[in-house]
């Protein structure tokens, strides 16, 4: 099965093999926030404050869990119990069998917004920028922070690395001992509200709605790499401008390595960096090479449209980029005058999120995000550099994969089966990359699903 709740009050059912919805299911008077679900048992929150359990077995309501004075924003089970946290600034302790109250948490200043149970312990964070941590059994206080200045906007369990990470709206995100309450290490450069983080690879991943998506060591808060830059490519015919190991630049048929990063520039010009970190350099004798570590004058072009739906790059010693008569490129034409031929390029250009990212998603060899702008971005983990992007129809409001597919919530309408990236980052296609996620309209077969 999968289960959605977008605008409005049902929730839908559907089926991961045929893509068809299998059942609607009706009882909230208010719009859901949060499912969960153990074995047969699915339980939501909503805004009308209750909880219900569900027998998807069934499809039927079984009981609906009153103890809410505040529209319920989180869910989180462990073991044989759910907790529930609401705008009241409470959380609720539920058994799952049989949907009874154990206890209220009482001792919340600020609605909790965020919850995650794990090791037998609870933790939530909340519009205070509280930090707060119960044994999910005895439900005795192990310890209480104030760990950010803003909202706790997300929590994140590393069981391997015995960390606690919260992210926050303030746009920092800390590592905590998760039996002490002890801040191990604190992770500056978002310039907006941390959305979303993930562990993949021992490194550690955070969306922000400054548009961006960094990478971190998750020990101590160094950052690695920030993914921002939308990438490029450049083709001739059947070929496309590409880089080798030893840094040469030439227009080929085999090579994967393509794609460029785009760095714009304020002055208009643009530098293409490589997967393997290195800037395309020219010098003034026109030799083009891919192994300058940093950006410099030779490594800043003009990138010119043709008017007929080519480009052209110059560089700065006033020469285009061309490859005529082998498959080495060079800039060594110093001319005024408009273009040649071999000095004109179709493209191909992937933007970046233009809105905040709301999600992140690791698989094999690759890292997905998905943002308010509708979009599914593709990226390389380690290099940051854009592979692809998947448009859809509305805001993407979460990324699961789920018997084998991948999904995209939206935030309005229902959710989107994605297609497979084919081969990941070992050949990154530069073919037309701005796809579109599956219509059920036009293939029954797909989750797209109305």
């Amino acid at each position: 099965w999968l289960v959605c709740a977008a605008v409005g009050c049902a929730i839908f059912v559907y089926s991961t093999k045929s893509g068809r919805k299998t059942q609607t299911l009706t009882g909230h008077v208010s719009p859901v926030t949060c499912l969960v679900s153990s074995d047969c048992w699915l339980f939501s929150g909503s805004v009308d404050k209750t909880v219900i359990r569900w027998d998807l077995s069934t499809n039927r309501r079984v009981a609906t869990m009153q103890g809410h004075s505040g529209p319920v924003w989180c869910l989180s089970l462990f073991d044989d119990r759910i907790f529930s946290a609401a705008d009241d600034s409470s959380v609720i302790v539920w058994e799952v069998d049989s949907a009874r109250k154990v206890e209220t948490l009482t001792e919340y200043r600020s609605p909790v917004k965020c919850m995650v149970a794990a090791n037998g312990l609870l933790f939530t964070g909340s519009d205070d920028g509280m930090l707060r941590c119960v044994k999910s059994t005895t439900l005795t206080r192990v310890f209480e922070v104030q760990a950010h200045a803003h909202a706790v906007t997300c929590l994140l369990v590393a069981t391997e690395d015995c960390a606690l990470f919260s992210g926050s709206a303030d746009g920092c995100i800390k590592r905590w001992d998760p039996d002490r309450g002890d801040c191990v290490a604190t992770f500056t450069g978002h310039l907006g509200a941390v959305a979303c983080l993930i562990m993949y690879n021992s490194v550690l991943f955070s969306g922000s709605r400054d548009r961006t998506i960094r990478r971190w060591v998750p020990s101590s808060g160094r950052l690695l790499t920030t993914f921002e830059h939308g990438t490029i490519s450049f083709r001739q015919r059947c070929a496309f401008l590409s880089t080798e190991e030893d840094g040469t630049v030439r227009v080929s048929r085999v090579s994967e390595n393509e794609k460029f990063m785009k760095i714009d520039h304020e002055d208009g010009t643009v530098s293409l960096r490589t997967k393997a970190a290195n800037y395309v350099s020219a010098g003034p004798t026109g030799r083009l090479h891919a192994c300058s570590p940093s950006i410099g004058r030779d490594e800043r072009f003009d990138l010119l449209e043709n008017g007929d739906e080519t480009v052209s790059l110059r560089t700065c010693h006033s020469s285009y980029i061309g490859c005529k008569g082998d498959d080495l490129a060079s800039a060594g034409r110093f001319t005024s005058s408009e273009p040649e031929a071999f000095e004109r390029f179709a493209h191909c250009i992937v933007e970046p999120h233009r809105s905040g990212v709301t999600s992140l998603l690791a698989i094999a060899g690759a890292l997905m995000s998905g943002g308010a702008d509708r979009s599914v971005k593709l990226w390389d983990p380690d290099s940051g550099m854009l592979l692809a992007s998947l448009e859809g129809r509305t805001g993407v409001t979460c990324l699961l994969e789920a018997d084998g597919s991948l999904y995209a919530g939206s935030a309005r309408g229902a959710p989107l089966r994605l297609p497979k990236p084919k081969g990941c980052l070992a050949k990154a296609s530069s073919k037309p990359v701005a796809q579109k996620p599956t219509d059920p309209q036009e293939e029954s077969s797909e989750v797209g699903i109305e």
